[in-house]
């Protein structure tokens, strides 16, 4: 499987920063008059209108003069405008400030943080002073990225921009300028990447997938795995692709099939967290609908078990919690195809020399292969067949009991899905069983 570590190299550099959203911007001004939208507190006096540096206006703020009891190196004179809040996004502000200090030549400078703000009483709360962006005042923007931080002791807290000024001890009088605030939020949502090879669709010549399914148009557009009954969780179900993205052929390869990601929680493998519906290419590399690597799942960055399942496949799970982060914060991945990629349970995939699989032939979906008894996975094909003709085939269909995902159901001769049944469960001994390892 060396193509899938190859490929992931190059998805580091792809998915390392996650796209921004404007949510806020205060420009301080509309059309060529001084403004300052209503929802802005502030201590002190209020903020006055002053021509920027770029011809417009922006607005000024006053900072205490000698002999106030202020300690020089605390922030002083709030400016805060409440924000919506989403715990599963990041926070960059942008802050231009208007002119250079032209009142006293000892520097001052403007400062700006995400924080929680009581408006009644006009304080910040549990803010952090260093937990923010600052400079000098220049007729340029400063920039950083915020996390957004934990939920406020005080209920009766806002979320939002502060913007507040400092003077150095030198400063008699002091204020700060601002031109414009802006506020971007950056998706904080976890990520994950990886591979995974079906044991079905395998090829050892290649050491890839085959893509039968793909070729003749077989794929539906929508997930299966709602309507096979699979639970939802988070965001989860009904995704759908394109026929483009179907089409396409990527350097991972073609589309073989969907596949179904879950995570599960840190303090209990069985619980679900989140789910989603995914693609696989033929090299193993799991995609997202749209044909992009990394699946974002709406919870918070962190460490979580993760399941990998196929519709006639048996699941595998990571052994251990993994790191699961925001984007732009790095890039881990699971490689269920790679035996070093260990799973929970015993003999959860079908290790090939250096390729894991899944093990392939779960027709009834009960998480068991099973070739002969009650609820086997054999007696399905026949059926489907007709039930009578051992020789009859079926094409042209999407369907469970295409164990090799040929797009043929076969039950007798060459290249049948009857026989993977029975090797997966050990090839000498029919009653035999295998079971799933996912709790």
């Amino acid at each position: 499987m060396r193509s899938s570590f190859t490929l992931l190299g190059a998805l580091i550099c792809a998915v390392a920063s996650a796209q921004s959203s404007l949510i806020f911007l205060e420009s301080f001004e509309t059309g060529g008059t001084p403004s300052l939208s209503p929802q802005w507190v502030w201590s002190g006096n209020a903020p006055v209108a002053v021509v920027d540096c770029d011809g417009g206006w922006g607005v000024r703020k006053d900072v205490p003069i000698p002999g106030e009891p202020n300690d020089p190196y605390q922030p002083i004179r709030w400016l805060f405008h409440p924000l919506p809040h989403d715990s599963l996004v990041n926070y960059n502000v942008t802050a231009r400030s208007v002119v250079p200090p032209v009142i006293s030549s000892a520097p001052h400078f403007v400062h700006a943080t995400i924080c929680w703000f009581n408006v009644n009483t006009g304080t910040p709360v549990d803010w952090n002073f260093n937990n923010g962006v600052s400079a000098s005042e220049f007729c340029d923007p400063f920039v950083t990225g915020i996390s957004t931080p934990p939920l406020a002791s005080d209920p009766q807290a806002q979320f939002g921009v502060l913007i507040y000024g400092e003077r150095s001890p030198l400063t008699s009088i002091g204020h700060y300028d601002l031109a414009e605030v802006r506020v971007e939020t950056y998706e904080r949502r976890a990520m994950f990447t990886g591979t995974v090879m079906l044991g079905g669709a395998y090829d050892t010549g290649t050491q890839q997938m085959r893509a039968d399914l793909n070729l003749q148009g077989l794929i539906p557009l929508v997930e299966p795995y709602t309507a096979l009954g699979y639970p939802q969780v988070n965001g989860g179900g009904n995704e759908t692709t394109t026929p483009n993205v179907l089409s396409a052929n990527y350097p991972a390869g073609r589309v073989v099939d969907w596949v179904r990601l879950e995570l599960r929680a840190f303090s209990d493998p069985t619980q679900l967290v989140a789910t989603r519906q995914a693609l696989v290419l033929q090299n193993g590399q799991i995609v997202s609908t749209t044909g992009q690597f990394g699946i974002l799942f709406d919870v918070l960055h962190g460490n979580y078990f993760v399941v990998v399942r196929h519709r006639n496949h048996l699941g595998a799970m990571t052994s251990t919690p993994i790191t699961v982060p925001f984007p732009g914060g790095g890039i881990w991945s699971y490689l269920f195809a790679t035996p070093g990629f260990s799973c929970y349970g015993t003999n959860p995939r079908n290790v090939q020399g250096n390729v894991a699989l899944l093990w392939p032939g779960d027709v009834t979906t009960d998480h068991v292969v099973k070739y002969t008894g009650t609820g086997n996975d054999r007696d399905p094909i026949l059926t489907a067949i007709g039930g009578t003709v051992p020789t009859n085939t079926i094409t042209g269909q999407y369907r469970m009991e295409d164990v090799n995902l040929d797009g043929v159901v076969k039950y007798t001769g060459s290249v049948n899905d009857r026989d993977i049944i029975l090797q997966t469960v050990g090839g000498t001994v029919p009653t035999n069983v295998r079971v799933e390892q996912v709790p």
